[in-house]
């Protein structure tokens, strides 16, 4: 309180308000959903201490279930580009992680010291809503990686005088690894093989990766390059992972070899084998190099001619391997001397041979945004969907039409549906007897309703699936649209456009399952960046991956429930490919992981598990079959996000299954309301400081035969002893609303 103005009575105060009841709004407005702290342990309070990171490894793994206060990574089936395996079938890089969404809401809530208190929050139907993470590295991690050396050059890296080495004897090598030594065994038609390892050299360098700290000044991230060569790393064509992840390495080298000698110096045979290399034990210089492990190499065999120069050029391209921080791999040259049986031996007299690598050569890493098996998932926060966490919240409020309340003193904010938000009439507030009748009572048009109503997502401008059916229908994908010509409503458009959330294609996806099993195809999630045909075939090819598909939302489906198709009766399957070598190693998932947006597949079956996989449990009697449903703490919910009404087809009845939307499940009633009487009552009530202190939004207040909700109290001034102007909506009372067929989305005749 700042100042009080008086005369014989107090006349009136002045106040700053330091705080309100929805504090915690304000304060995630400017939040970044980045900001949240994720471990895979269990914690007591938020933040988490410690962040334990997450493992990617065996996505097909039975759903682990929503838990408070511990974070899970759960892996659906569903598909963002052309799939990994070789065959119809999945493999571990297919899968792409989600977040449960009542995770996330607990953070936030919970950053700001509130808890939520919600039988629909609670419930299963919000407790199994799921969201795809961005699932690819952060470009705070990739680009740092690049690494790259090369050589502008010529060296010459061996030479071999053959009239300056005597048979039997042998010779040192300081320009190989570990300073490997030779012998020439005899210049006849006896045995003279022998094998030289070199790593090539490098006087170029570029590193994105920041300076190591505490090491050497020739010691960067993720290059190398040192001032002198002898035999070891130093000064050659070294990179080194600056973290762990999937790593791509490229190289380029070109080799000369040279040979000197006259007409009759008979043949030799050579063979060159570069190689990517990693280095497994010893350090720099050591000479222990032995157990460099080859991880791609190519061979040239070449019979030498007296006087001749080869020059063999090697290009080893996009080699992905799994590396740890610290790990270093080179390019190495493996030269094989070999003596060309049943021909003339060498003249030692005249004979040069002479191994050269040409300028340009080059090896480069960089790390790739997938993750592989077994590697830790650090800072999934940095995964999420951009966005900020008022956009996150307004976003589901937009979904199911929530409604707040807040008590700032327990720091419990009330959240629940329009049609479940209001109080029973038992519990309304009687004010009959507090209005003012010295004041005009007026009715107030709600200008912001319009003839067309439209609740759509937000546009998903990269989803070529989505793109095509909006530009070829008049409603977009997952909203509902419908006009009023009945007059009630200005001409225009009321829209609400979801603030975070875009909508999710999902179709019967064929390239996951063998094609003499086309009519078991999984219904999945598809995010792909262009169109693709979506005809039932296995020919058919997807585009590249694309991991940038934004905010999206699904409803988790449990273990084996939901798998069975509507339009045949049959159990939905899926394979996946083990070693993604042939297709020997394929195995049939007849309990696959689903999520849906729309799931008009998603039949239960009685018939009991077997594992023997045999016709009746695949495909069971017609009477077996039911809708699979779940519970947002008020009604059994079929499995629909999109705001419009769903029908489809289905095996187990003659009608078509319709599947209400949200808008069907949120809003109807809420918009059928309105239409009945579309204006805000404004009244003066002689209200109490009682009243207000007993004031509660989620009572209705009775006046005069009327219920009415709360919209707004204007100006309470108990001193003044005046009456207080407030705003009030009739509350008409419906049962259950439905939306025209003709309005539905008709899965059977998809404009696609």
């Amino acid at each position: 309180m700042s100042k009080i103005i008086s005369n014989k009575d107090v006349i009136e105060y002045e106040c700053v308000f330091l705080g309100d009841n929805m504090n915690w709004a304000s304060n995630i407005k400017n939040l970044d959903l980045k900001e949240l702290k994720f471990s895979s342990q269990s914690y007591t309070s938020y933040p988490p201490v410690p962040e334990v990171p997450f493992t990617f490894e065996n996505p097909r793994q039975t759903f682990k279930d929503y838990v408070f206060n511990k974070d899970r990574l759960v892996y659906p089936l569903i598909t963002v580009g052309e799939s990994d395996s070789s065959a119809n079938a999945t493999i571990d890089s297919d899968y792409i992680p989600c977040v449960y969404i009542k995770n996330v809401w607990d953070k936030i809530f919970q950053a700001q010291g509130y808890t939520v208190s919600s039988t629909f929050c609670n419930s299963d139907f919000f407790r199994n809503l799921i969201m795809p993470l961005i699932f690819q590295k952060p470009k705070e991690i990739t680009d740092l990686s690049f690494g790259r050396v090369s050589s502008s050059v010529e060296e010459t890296i061996f030479t071999l005088d053959y009239g300056e080495t005597d048979e039997g004897v042998a010779y040192e090598e300081p320009r190989s690894i570990g300073n490997q030594s030779f012998t020439i065994d005899e210049y006849g038609y006896n045995d003279s093989d022998f094998v030289l390892d070199f790593i090539t050299s490098a006087d170029t360098l570029q590193d994105d990766a920041p300076l190591q700290q505490g090491e050497d000044t020739d010691d960067y991230g993720n290059a190398q390059l040192g001032i002198e060569h002898t035999g070891g790393f130093k000064n050659g064509l070294v990179v080194a992972a600056q973290g762990s992840g999937t790593f791509n390495l490229n190289a380029e080298v070109s080799i000369e070899f040279h040979s000197d000698g006259d007409a009759n110096a008979g043949r030799m045979s050579y063979q060159l084998q570069v190689s990517i290399a990693k280095l497994t034990s010893g350090a720099d210089d050591d000479g222990t190099f032995t157990d460099l492990v080859v991880l791609q190499n190519n061979t040239e065999t070449i019979y030498l001619h007296p006087v001749t120069t080869h020059t063999h050029q090697f290009n080893l391209e996009a080699l992905d391997v799994s590396a740890e921080a610290g790990d270093i791999f080179a390019l190495k040259i493996k030269f094989i001397h070999k003596y060309a049986t049943n021909q003339q031996g060498i003249n030692p007299n005249t004979n040069t041979l002479t191994l050269k690598t040409k300028p340009n050569s080059y090896l480069q890493i960089e790390q790739t945004g997938s993750y592989f098996n077994g590697e830790e998932i650090k800072g999934v926060q940095n995964m999420l969907p951009k966005g900020t966490q008022a956009d996150f919240v307004k976003g589901l409020s937009q979904l199911f039409n929530l409604q707040f309340k807040t008590d700032p003193i327990s720091k419990i904010v009330y959240v629940e549906p329009y049609d479940h938000f209001y109080k029973s009439t038992s519990e309304a507030v009687d004010w009959s007897d507090k209005i003012d009748y010295s004041k005009d009572i007026e009715n107030e048009f709600l200008y912001d309703i319009k003839s067309k109503i439209l609740f759509k997502y937000k546009d998903a401008s990269n989803d070529g699936l989505i793109n095509r059916y909006n530009k070829r229908n008049n409603v977009d994908w997952g909203a509902y649209q419908e006009i009023d010509d009945s007059g009630k409503f200005a001409t225009g458009e009321f829209k609400v456009e979801n603030a975070y959330f875009s909508p999710t294609f999902n179709w019967v996806e064929p390239n996951y399952i063998k094609s003499s099993l086309i009519a078991q195809s999984p219904l999945i999630p598809m995010y792909f960046s262009e169109y693709s045909d979506l005809s039932i075939s296995s020919a058919i090819e997807r585009p590249e991956k694309q991991f940038e598909i934004g905010a999206r939302i699904l409803i988790r489906v449990d273990d084996f429930q939901g798998l069975y198709s509507s339009s045949n009766g049959k159990r939905m399957r899926m394979y996946y490919n083990i070693d993604n070598i042939d297709n020997d190693n394929i195995g049939g998932y007849y309990s696959w992981k689903k999520a849906s947006f729309c799931a008009f597949d998603n039949l239960n079956s009685t018939e009991p598990y077997d594992s023997n996989n045999t016709a009746p449990y695949n495909e069971p009697a017609i009477s077996t079959l039911s809708e699979h449903t779940v519970s947002d703490g008020y009604n059994d919910l079929k499995y629909n996000l999109s705001f419009s009404d769903i029908s489809h087809n289905t095996v187990i009845s003659s009608d078509r299954e319709v599947k209400k939307g949200l808008y069907s499940l949120y809003y109807s009633k809420m918009i059928e309301q309105l239409k009945q009487n579309p204006r805000l009552k404004i009244v003066y009530l002689n209200l109490k400081v009682s009243d207000m202190m007993l004031l509660d939004f989620q009572k209705l207040v009775y006046i005069n035969g009327v219920y009415y909700r709360i919209n707004k109290i204007i100006d309470f001034q108990p001193h003044k002893q005046q009456s207080t102007k407030v705003e009030l909506q009739e509350y008409v009372f419906l049962g259950d609303t439905t939306t025209p067929t003709a309005l539905h989305i008709d899965v059977e005749n998809i404009n696609l």
